[in-house]
This record gives C-alpha cells, sequence and structure tokens, in this order.
C-alpha cells in the first residue's frame, strides 16, 4: 500500500514539473544581473529611444540580430548604428552595454527579459549616451 501511495505522489510531484520549467524558461526566471533601465538605437549624432521595440523582441525570449529592421528605426540613414542597453548593476551603478548593427543579443545577463519587466521608467536613466560608466573614466583619465 505505501509503495502505491509514494507512486502516485510521485507521479503527481513530476507532472507539474514540466510547468513549473516552462515558466520560468530556459536562463532559470530570467535571473541575470542588470536590471535594465533604457534602451537607445543610432549614433552619437542622431538615435532614438527603442526600450519599447526592445521589450517586444525581449518577450520571444531568442536571441536577435541588430539591424534597423529589427529595431524598426533608422536614426541615422546610411551609417553604421548601434543598439545601447543602459542597465542598474547588482552593485547599483548604471552600466552601458553595445551592440553595433550585425551582433546578436540573447539577454541572459538581464533580469527579467523575457517577461519584458523592465524599462517602465520606475528606475531612473542618466539620461546619456555614453552612460555614466563612461563618463566617469574619462573624468578619471584627465585628473
Amino acid at each position: 500500500m505505501f509503495q502505491i501511495r509514494f507512486t502516485i505522489y510521485l507521479l503527481l510531484a513530476l507532472s507539474f514539473l514540466p510547468g513549473r520549467l516552462t515558466a520560468q524558461g530556459p536562463r532559470g526566471a530570467d535571473a541575470g544581473e542588470y536590471v535594465i533601465l533604457n534602451a537607445q538605437y543610432g549614433s552619437e549624432r542622431s538615435h532614438v529611444d527603442v526600450t519599447v521595440r526592445l521589450k517586444e523582441l525581449a518577450r520571444r525570449d531568442r536571441p536577435f540580430r541588430i539591424s534597423h529592421d529589427s529595431m524598426n528605426a533608422d536614426p541615422d540613414h546610411g551609417r553604421t548604428k548601434e543598439l545601447r542597453i543602459f542597465a542598474r548593476g547588482p552593485n547599483g551603478r548604471e552600466r552601458m552595454f553595445e551592440y553595433r548593427d550585425g551582433s546578436v543579443v540573447d539577454g541572459a545577463q538581464f533580469r527579467g527579459w523575457g517577461r519584458g519587466e523592465w524599462g517602465n521608467g520606475n528606475d531612473r536613466w542618466s539620461g546619456r549616451w555614453e552612460g555614466e560608466e563612461r563618463e566617469e573614466r574619462e573624468r578619471e583619465r584627465h585628473r
């Protein structure tokens, strides 16, 4: 009798496992280190906010290639552009991730990537194309 109950409980527990794994996704519930604050696409001369577009792509939870087609924007026609993702790290500091046209983004380092739980304006971004990190390095270099 004990073996039958144990087998039933075991089968019942295992039947819920695939649903839990699917809900978490292949990267363990989007458990990256960085929270996205904002995404910009273009060049230093001309760039646009693509945070909403990046969310759409991220919700597919598949790697994608950066281009003006994938970003639905061409803010600096005829020039090579890049996607800049501004994120807050575990230390609380802003970091910029750069992806040139043609490179692939997979989102593994970003928390909540596949669920699109970021970039809602709840966490402030510096608003600088160069990012805080790069500006701090420049200030240190000139001291």
